[in-house]
């Protein structure tokens, strides 16, 4: 996957080096925290259907996500964009029991970005119902005053 020209400008080498080594979504958003410190803020993120829901398949729901990303950082928003890191995300489905997994990358990864107060807006994208982490992140934006807006 091709990621935006936007995306990679905020990551240095040794984020991607990282990326790679993770072993855990402790570490993945040890990463996105220095990512997010180099964007400009106010901040926003995309939210929709990769692991289930949505296209029906990991690859054609990430191409949905990512030209989604481009999209809005055409359109001039600072978008925090978890592209880079999804290939990793997918590696550690494969290395740990997913139910576990899914339960870091909600409270390790997620949750911490958004109590940070970075993110002001959450866009979720069609079929984000269709989407577990999405009907998630949707219930957290309401208890945190994130703003949503639906696409």
């Amino acid at each position: 996957m091709e990621f935006s020209e936007i995306t990679k400008k905020y990551y240095e080498e040794k984020d991607w080096q990282d990326v790679d080594k993770a072993k855990s979504m402790v570490d993945l958003y040890v990463v996105a925290k220095r990512i997010i410190e180099r964007m400009p803020k106010p901040m926003v993120g995309v939210c929709g259907p990769i692991a289930n829901g949505g296209l029906g398949s990991i690859e054609a729901n990430l191409n949905a996500f990512n030209e989604t990303i481009k999209k809005l950082q055409k359109e001039g928003l600072s978008v925090f964009d978890q592209m880079p890191l999804e290939e990793t995300m997918q590696r550690l489905k494969g290395e740990n029991d997913l139910s576990e997994l899914v339960e870091s990358i909600q409270n390790d990864f997620y949750m911490p970005i958004f109590k940070s107060g970075v993110i002001s807006a959450l866009y979720f994208m069609r079929s984000w119902e269709s989407s577990n982490g999405a009907r998630w992140e949707n219930k957290v934006a309401k208890e945190l005053g994130i703003k949503i807006i639906y696409l």
